[in-house]
């Protein structure tokens, strides 16, 4: 699922983008966005289709032991209980799954090194010793068992995020951070990695860890499927929309297309609520998420002005400098009561 925390960041990472590419157009941009929500999404499907990957590679052990030349009893009469997972069967049965992975083409068993080392640190918990033993043999069993594995470890492992990370551009590293640096001149795009690298190990590098990147959003959307799954209906039902209804369907192009149509309008709001501080030193990261705050404050009615202004405070902390969370949000404030003396903040 898309949610907005995450059309924030999406339209934040575009609009940078357009921005630092003068020949980018508008319509290219909104395309760019659409497949950047798309891929996201996939992230989450694909997520989901790892229980079924994980059983069957389970599965496939099982009866590679059972027909060694040398078999031990254990080989020959193994414990089925994750084998016949109710949960993975009922992943597995996903319509809207299979027709995923047929459109996609993504597919767990392409790598079976990184489902085999996934599998083994499931195996040798406490954790799956009591789901053999002593857990009901009950669907909910099951699925309990799959929330908590992937909780505790799998979406853990910084193997498996970096797999992830390699699949797809869009699937960032949540276990990555997000690298600040302080300089006195705006360093050219084509400088930057040179530049970071340079200033890594001094006061002026700063490497922030992303805790709610949008890989991280995907997984604990795949865990609330897999927690509100029943015995008695199709997994469909409990599989999320890529959009929670028809308004989050376009906010994103519409944010995105705001904010870069009435750039000016909010520059010339930002510049007159600035405080002994001039419009070149705001860095593009600051400008860009100030510009989006405005868009949502002035142009999306049924979004709260406190929700708005918590985001891109958020926002602003996570990829922008040590002090832009405080500057944005005194920044804001100044804008939004001079908008409101304007009579210019209409919600509903």
């Amino acid at each position: 699922m898309i949610n907005r925390t995450l059309i924030r960041i999406r339209v934040l990472q575009e609009l940078f983008a357009y921005y630092h590419n003068p020949g980018k157009q508008l319509a290219e941009a909104e395309a760019q966005l659409t497949t950047s929500n798309e891929r996201t999404h996939d992230l989450y499907l694909y997520l989901l289709t790892l229980v079924p990957a994980l059983t069957r590679f389970h599965q496939a052990r099982l009866e590679r032991r059972r027909n060694k030349l040398l078999c031990t009893e254990e080989d020959i009469n193994p414990n089925m209980r994750l084998a016949n997972n109710r949960l993975a069967q009922a992943i597995e049965a996903s319509a809207t799954l299979q027709e995923f992975i047929r459109e996609r083409g993504l597919i767990w068993s392409d790598d079976d090194r990184l489902l085999s080392k996934l599998l083994d640190e499931i195996l040798a918990s406490d954790l799956y010793k009591e789901y053999i033993t002593s857990a009901p043999n009950t669907f909910a069993a099951d699925a309990k068992f799959w929330v908590q594995a992937f909780s505790a470890y799998t979406f853990r492992n910084e193997e498996l995020d970096e797999f992830l990370e390699g699949l797809s551009l869009y699937w960032d590293n949540p276990l990555g951070v997000t690298e600040k640096i302080e300089v006195e001149d705006k360093v050219d795009i084509e400088e930057v990695d040179e530049v970071v690298a340079g200033l890594k190990g001094t006061e002026y590098y700063h490497a922030v860890r992303l805790a709610s990147s949008p890989v991280e959003i995907e997984k604990e959307f795949a865990l609330k499927s897999m927690r509100k799954a029943k015995p008695d209906t199709s997994f469909d039902e409990v599989i999320i929309p890529a959009y929670k209804d028809e308004e989050d369907t376009h906010l994103a192009a519409e944010l995105l297309r705001t904010t870069i149509v009435h750039e000016e309008e909010y520059r010339e709001i930002i510049n007159k609520n600035l405080r002994n501080w001039d419009m070149d030193r705001v860095t593009d990261v600051d400008m860009i998420i100030l510009q989006m705050a405005l868009a949502e404050l002035l142009s999306f009615p049924t979004i709260p002005t406190t929700v708005t202004l918590n985001e891109y405070i958020e926002l602003a902390k996570i990829y922008s400098t040590a002090e832009s969370g405080v500057f944005v949000n005194g920044l804001l404030d100044s804008a939004l009561h001079q908008l409101r003396n304007e009579r210019r903040i209409l919600k509903f």
